[in-house]
């Protein structure tokens, strides 16, 4: 399934985000733990809708049936300057 995120639903807090996203008729909802690892929400749509189509396709449900997103679902980056 790819799911992509409904305009104006996306509603933000100190602590996460919500968003609302879907694919054909169904409609998920999306919680993004807000983390400095994160960054910007909104500039990260298409990658966020990516790894929520992934965690749904594979059944990565909370008990609520809510997706949930955390720094650790992030791809590697490979561009990162060792310390």
């Amino acid at each position: 399934m790819r799911l992509v995120t409904l305009s104006g639903r996306i509603m933000e807090n100190s602590h996460h985000t919500l968003i609302v996203m879907r694919d054909g008729s169904t409609c998920q909802a999306v919680c993004v733990v807000n983390d400095s690892a994160i960054g910007d929400i909104r500039s990260k749509l298409t990658m966020l809708e990516r790894i929520a189509s992934r965690k749904l396709d594979g059944g990565e449900l909370a008990f609520d049936g809510h997706i949930w997103i955390t720094a650790s679902d992030l791809p590697e980056r490979t561009d990162a300057v060792p310390h």
